[in-house]
């Protein structure tokens, strides 16, 4: 497919889902206050996984322009002006590269049109002087579920794409036990949500956080019904608020974690959880810390349900992760990087 040529502005802004403004592909436009831009990393135990390298850069979704993986505006810029394309809400994708190397995939087997909704800009001059800019977004049902399948696997923590690989392909062998009978697994330590406190098993860290803090995420997230993606942004939404020192209870901000979580616990703030509305937003797919164990333990299965809402025949829905599922063990994720790396 010839990718669209243009000299030309970005897009405007688009509406999000919880009613705030915000620009589209994140480009030329300030950043909110909000946002956590540098990458942040709970304490960890002595150890720890290496990731692999990755590819250093990324390439153009339509022509062969690279562009180093630290430039990712400038990728941005060169997609908007070039090829009129604009990707909405782009610093919520959890593997950019990842992301630019399946659309650039799919591009090429069926129409632009297929998967982007076209925004007409300079609609009331002539045909001539009118463009037309393509928006890539999660409105699409085929971006959606990239993107939260991507998401799902960063929450691996402290595995690499690569390594994630590998230990696929491994289930298809035999197990070789003599080859690794010398291997000793460090556990990764999870954070409490709300101290220092560090424990070897999540059903640990739960026991001190409802003990400690008067915090129980599991009847949190029975009560509310919360799925694995809603609890996934719960915890980032409350891993913020920590970290910048602000009561989620009543807006305060503080001078340290420890006057904030004194003040939590005087106030009984902590179990002070604002409207839905206030966490469950798409910012909140990305992980405040990039190696929260916690997130990877999180479960919408009906087994932690008490056995009180069991007895209340509650109904219950679960997601349809089949979808999901085909989307791994498509041949453009699986293949597509790997392709990427040998030619650099």
């Amino acid at each position: 497919m010839a990718a669209p040529q243009t000299q030309g502005a970005a897009a405007g802004g688009e509406q999000g889902r919880d009613g705030s403004h915000s620009g589209v592909g994140d480009v030329g436009f300030e950043d909110s206050k909000d946002y956590i831009l540098e990458p942040l990393s709970l304490p960890e135990s002595p150890g720890g996984i290496t990731t692999l390298e990755r590819s250093p850069t990324v390439p153009c979704i339509f022509c062969e322009e690279h562009f180093p993986v630290a430039e990712q505006d400038k990728l941005l810029k060169h997609m908007i002006i070039e090829h009129k394309i604009v990707i909405a809400d782009v610093k919520l994708v959890a593997d950019f590269q990842r992301y630019v190397l399946y659309w650039r995939k799919r591009f090429t087997e069926q129409p632009i049109t297929d998967f982007c909704s076209v925004i007409r800009i300079n609609s009331t001059a002539p045909p001539e002087e009118q463009d037309n800019y393509f928006l890539l977004c999660d409105v699409l049902p085929e971006d959606r579920l990239l993107r939260e399948e991507l998401q799902k696997q960063r929450l691996e923590l402290g595995k690499s794409w690569e390594q994630v690989q590998l230990e696929d392909d491994r289930d298809l062998l035999d197990h070789q036990e003599d080859d690794w009978s010398d291997w000793e697994e460090i556990p990764a330590s999870a954070v409490c949500l709300f101290c220092e406190k560090q424990a070897e098993t999540v059903e640990k860290l739960y026991v001190h956080m409802e003990d400690a803090h008067e915090f129980d995420l599991l009847k949190i997230k029975s009560e509310l019904g919360l799925n694995f993606y809603q609890q996934v942004k719960l915890v980032n939404f409350i891993r913020r608020e920590v970290h910048q020192c602000r009561c989620y209870g009543c807006h305060v901000k503080f001078k340290s974690k420890a006057d904030l979580r004194t003040h939590m616990e005087e106030t009984k703030h902590i179990s002070l959880l604002p409207e839905r509305q206030t966490w469950d937003q798409l910012q909140y797919y990305f992980p405040t810390y990039e190696n929260d164990t916690l997130l990877c333990t999180l479960s919408d299965s009906e087994s932690d349900l008490t056995a009180q809402e069991q007895n209340e025949n509650i109904p219950i829905i679960s997601e349809d992760t089949s979808k999901l599922q085909a989307l791994k063990q498509s041949s453009i994720l699986n293949q597509l990087l790997l392709q990427e790396c040998l030619k650099n």
